[in-house]
C-alpha cells in the first residue's frame, strides 16, 4: 500500500482526491481541520466527499454542512440500507459504486473513517478501492490500538480532530498542534440574513442574551431528563435573566416547544433553521447547554462555550468539544466504554448521576467569565 503523496503541490494540481468520510453532523464537523490541512498541501487538487446516507433517516448531510466552504468540489454518496432486504441492497449499493469511483478517476484516497490498528474492515476497504483504481492512500497508516473497552480507569483518548489529523501527518502532510487546530465555520450573507429573517418573525427576547440549549439526541443513552434540563436553565434565568433558544432537528422542536412554555420565553430554532443557519444562531449564544450531540460540536466549531453533560459510553476526550473554554460532566461508572445505544439495565446511571446543581454551577461559571470578558473590553 503506497501512503506517500508526492512532495510536490504542483504534482498534485491534476489528481483527484477522494476523501472517504461516514457519520452525520458530528463526523462531518470533525473532519473540517483535516479537510483545510489537505486543501493547503494539495493546493489546486480537486478533491471530492465520499459519504454514506442511513436510508429512511434524517441525519445532517456531509453536503449540508460543506457547502459554501470550497473545501470540496463535490459529494458522492452511497445509501446503506437496514433491516429485511438491506444486505442485498447493500451490495448493490456498492457495486454502483465501484463503477462510478472507476469511472471518475480518483488518485489518491483520503481514509477518514474512524478505525484502529486491528479492523478488518480495513483491508476490506483497500481492496475495494484499489479495484475502483485508486493508487495512493493516506490515512489508513497511524491508526490507534482499539481503546479498553469498559472500565472504571477506561483510558483517556485524543480528540476526533486531532486523530484524524494525525493520521494524515503520517503522510508528510502539515497540521497543526494538537488542540491547535481551527475549525473556521464561517457565514455567508445569505445566511446571517436568513437567521435575522427568522428572528424577527418572533416576539422580540428584550436584548436579552441568548443561550444555546441542545436537549436531543439520537442515541437514546446520551440523553439527560428534560425536566433536569428545565430546571437548570429556570435558574440561569431567575439569576441572569438569559434568553433560552433550543437548537437541533426536527425530533426536537416539540419537546423546545413544551420547555420555552414552561419558562415563559425562549426560541425553539430545532426544525427551523438549516444546519448552516443554525450555526449562525449558535454563534449569537452565549453560552451553550446540552447532551454529547452534533449541535454541540456545532456550536464549539462556531466559538461557543459549551457545557456538555456526556454519558461514559465512549471513551473520554474522543468527542468532547473542541477546544480550551469548555465545561464537560462526565461520571466515572465500572461500565463506561458499553458503547450502548439504549442503556436499559443500569437505566443510564452514568448521565442520572450528574445532577442539576452540577450543571447549574457549570453554566454559571462560563457566564460569569463571558461577563468578566465583556466588561473587560
Amino acid at each position: 500500500m503506497n501512503s506517500n503523496p508526492r512532495s510536490s503541490r504542483n504534482q498534485h494540481m491534476s489528481e483527484k482526491i477522494l476523501v472517504f468520510s461516514i457519520g452525520s453532523l458530528g463526523d462531518t464537523l470533525m473532519i473540517l481541520p483535516t479537510l483545510r490541512a489537505l486543501k493547503q498541501h494539495f493546493d489546486s487538487a480537486p478533491m471530492t466527499l465520499l459519504c454514506d446516507v442511513q436510508a429512511g433517516s434524517n441525519y445532517v448531510l456531509a453536503s449540508d454542512v460543506l457547502d459554501g466552504t470550497g473545501l470540496i468540489q463535490g459529494v458522492i454518496t452511497y445509501i446503506v440500507h437496514k433491516g429485511k432486504g438491506g444486505q442485498i441492497l447493500n451490495l448493490l449499493s456498492k457495486a454502483m459504486l465501484l463503477i462510478r469511483l472507476r469511472i471518475q478517476g480518483f488518485h489518491t484516497l483520503v481514509y477518514l473513517v474512524e478505525a484502529y490498528q486491528d479492523d478488518r474492515r480495513i483491508k476490506r476497504d483497500i481492496l475495494f478501492f484499489k479495484l475502483a483504481g485508486i493508487k495512493i492512500f493516506i490515512g489508513m497508516n497511524g491508526l490507534e490500538q482499539r481503546p479498553v473497552s469498559q472500565g472504571l480507569f477506561i483510558a483517556r483518548v485524543v480528540n476526533r480532530a486531532d486523530e484524524l489529523l494525525g493520521r494524515v501527518a503520517v503522510a508528510g502532510i502539515p497540521v497543526p498542534e494538537p488542540s491547535q487546530a481551527s475549525f473556521n465555520v464561517s457565514h455567508t450573507a445569505s445566511e446571517v440574513a436568513a437567521l435575522k429573517q427568522w428572528w424577527i418573525s418572533l416576539p422580540p427576547d428584550g436584548n436579552r442574551p441568548w443561550i444555546g440549549i441542545g436537549p436531543g439526541s439520537k442515541m437514546p443513552s446520551k440523553i439527560w431528563p428534560k425536566d433536569r434540563f428545565q430546571r437548570v436553565v429556570q435558574c440561569l434565568i431567575d439569576e441572569f435573566d438569559v434568553w433560552p433558544v433550543i437548537f437541533g432537528g426536527r425530533e426536537d422542536a416539540e419537546i423546545g416547544e413544551e420547555m420555552a412554555g414552561a419558562w415563559g420565553r425562549g426560541y425553539v430554532a430545532a426544525g427551523a433553521l438549516n444546519v448552516r443557519v443554525a450555526a449562525v444562531g449558535l454563534r449569537q449564544c452565549k453560552i451553550y447547554l446540552g447532551n454529547d450531540t452534533g449541535t454541540m460540536h456545532l456550536a464549539a466549531a462556531v466559538g461557543t462555550p459549551c457545557v456538555a453533560i456526556f454519558s461514559s459510553r465512549e471513551p473520554p476526550g474522543r468527542w468532547e468539544p473542541y477546544g480550551p473554554n469548555h465545561l464537560i460532566l462526565r461520571t466515572t461508572i465500572d461500565c463506561a466504554g458499553c458503547r450502548l445505544t439504549d442503556c436499559v439495565e443500569k437505566a443510564k446511571k452514568c448521565l442520572m448521576d450528574i445532577t442539576v446543581e452540577e450543571v447549574t454551577d457549570a453554566c454559571r461559571v462560563i457566564i460569569s467569565q463571558t461577563v468578566r470578558e465583556r466588561q473587560a473590553r
